[in-house]
């Protein structure tokens, strides 16, 4: 959420993606505590990836990132399942997210994308001149293909509009992918 966040697997960082684009996350912390939990009668470790914190809950939300062959592991399964139970038990969610979650297309690759974007320079009174003028006159609807030809017009480059989406101006459906031809809608407020 503005800054470098450190990650020790291409997964992790997969997720970090996610992350950034999710409007209930307020802030995440990677590798946040070192947490204690009994498993066969013996005190162990865990240190999980990720602490999220979201706005519709006040419960602190522990992630751990893994591959999903690792997930089938008994050992993992009996692992895990002792440290989510001590969680709940302390009042905090758990859960295991895998790369089979996290690498789904192609949401993922439109993540990659606009990730790119999100911290571009801005030209908020062009900007929001292009946002006004796809109000009015596409009722809020518009290609990316007219949106650049209209933002070139104003001035701005694709760059912008990329800028734009990325930062949830413009709306589409992440489940198809991005192109000249996606259908962007201005966003509510």
């Amino acid at each position: 959420m503005g800054r470098s966040v450190e990650w020790d697997s291409q997964i992790e960082r997969d997720y970090l993606f996610y992350l950034e684009f999710d409007e209930d996350v307020i802030e995440y912390h990677p590798q946040p505590i070192k947490y204690k939990y009994t498993l066969n009668k013996k005190y162990r470790t865990h240190y999980p990836d990720f602490e999220v914190v979201r706005k519709s809950t006040s419960r602190k939300k522990f992630v751990e990132i893994k591959s999903k062959s690792t997930t089938l592991k008994p050992e993992f399964i009996e692992k895990t399942a002792a440290i989510k139970a001590q969680m709940l038990s302390d009042g905090h969610d758990y859960m295991v997210v895998t790369d089979d979650d996290l690498r789904v297309k192609p949401i993922l690759d439109n993540l990659k994308l606009l990730y790119r974007y999100i911290w571009e320079d801005r030209n908020p009174v062009k900007e929001n001149a292009l946002i006004k003028t796809v109000k009015e006159h596409h009722a809020g609807n518009i290609s990316l293909l007219d949106l650049r030809h209209l933002a070139e017009n104003s001035g701005l480059a694709l760059i912008d509009c990329y800028a734009s989406i990325a930062r949830g101006e413009f709306e589409f459906d992440l489940n198809t992918s991005l192109g000249p031809e996606s259908i962007l809608h201005v966003r509510a407020l």
